[in-house]
């Protein structure tokens, strides 16, 4: 039976409670946008790292900075003054070498490179400090698949000009065109292993190129340490008498650069073996008698790796000025073959000197 009233009365019990749900629910929803507007957005882990990468580059009332504009920044870190003597005292010693070359014998020109070589390699390490790879480094101006589903087209088939150049060199070293038959047969390996480094270069560049990143850069930038240290060894022997004896603690001091790189992201052993030898290979050729002529050679080669530096550095820029036709790192590749390209010319043409001047 229904007792009278008991309707009413369950919804009269109801009514209160249900309007008490409403309130608390309106009263936690006004608690929660209380806290909202007190606390900052939770941001994911790698959102924060860009936006703090973003952030380091941006310069008050100026906007986002340029790669060059970094790299200057950075470099305005470094003591410049140690830097400027030490090449000061290697310019100095050339002129007074110049003047009484009957004072200066082969013993202190090599006691003063080797000085040089320490000065420069303590100064990278007290007054530089760790110079870590930019991930930016690998975000190059052509990304364009051109050809066979290939990825950044251009900057991969840009290095084959020094697979080409690698395996002419070797096959006209083989058939004797090159200036190399009166040389010892550890001095022709010297240039064959830098022929063969070459060619290690077009394969280990396409292939980072192909997919860039720090991985793959690691293959791009072995065999580029075998050319340099093989080419500084020849350099010293040809000149000193002693490249064959340093040229094996060369080749290991420039994989170990490549390897530390890899380890700790320190980028400063690697850009020593990279740039002392082209920072002092003018004085050196000055400072030291000349077994062959032609060594203009290996300056016009300089000239040429400074392009390709320069378009390197230039890389976004080029490819705007050229609209978009083709990128400064691609131009970069055929810089840096042209300037191979003069080494073997100068083999080609270069004659023996009887009497070193």
């Amino acid at each position: 039976s229904i007792i009278p009233g008991a309707t009413a009365t369950t919804n009269i019990i109801s009514l209160p409670l249900s309007s008490l749900g409403g309130e608390e629910e309106e009263e936690k929803g006004r608690r929660n946008r209380a806290v909202s507007k007190n606390q900052q957005p939770i941001i994911p882990m790698r959102q924060r790292k860009a936006s703090d990468e973003v952030k380091a580059t941006e310069q008050p009332g100026k906007g986002l900075e340029s790669d060059e504009g970094i790299v200057f920044r950075q470099f305005k870190k470094f003591p410049v003054m140690p830097l400027v003597a030490i090449f000061a005292f290697l310019g100095g010693f050339c002129i007074y070498a110049f003047t009484y070359p009957e004072l200066v014998d082969m013993e202190r020109k090599i006691a003063v490179m080797i000085i040089v070589c320490i000065s420069l390699i303590i100064y990278l390490y007290l007054a530089v400090p760790p110079v870590p790879q930019d991930i930016k480094y690998h975000d190059f101006a052509d990304k364009r698949c051109l050809c066979c589903k290939l990825p950044n087209t251009f900057d991969v088939l840009s290095n084959v000009p020094f697979m080409v150049v690698g395996l002419v060199s070797l096959t006209m070293q083989s058939a004797g065109m090159l200036n190399l038959q009166e040389e010892s047969a550890s001095v022709q390996m010297a240039w064959a292993f830098m022929f063969v480094s070459i060619i290690a270069i077009g394969f280990g560049s396409g292939y980072y190129h192909w997919a860039p990143s720090n991985a793959t850069l690691v293959w791009d930038r072995l065999p580029m340490t075998f050319v340099f240290t093989s080419l500084t060894g020849i350099i010293i022997q040809e000149h000193a008498g002693v490249g064959l004896i340093s040229m094996p603690f060369l080749v290991l001091a420039g994989i170990w650069s490549v390897w530390y790189w890899a380890k700790t992201d320190d980028l400063r052993p690697y850009a020593f073996i990279q740039g002392f030898p082209m920072l002092t290979l003018p004085f050196f050729l000055a400072l030291f008698p000349a077994r062959f002529d032609g060594r203009e050679y290996y300056i016009f080669g300089l000239a040429w790796y400074g392009i390709a530096r320069i378009t390197e550095i230039n890389d976004k820029e080029i490819f705007r000025w050229t609209a978009k036709t083709v990128s400064g790192h691609t131009l970069k590749h055929l810089a840096a073959a042209l300037a191979l390209c003069v080494i073997i010319r100068m083999l080609m043409v270069r004659q023996r000197i009887d009497e070193p001047v």
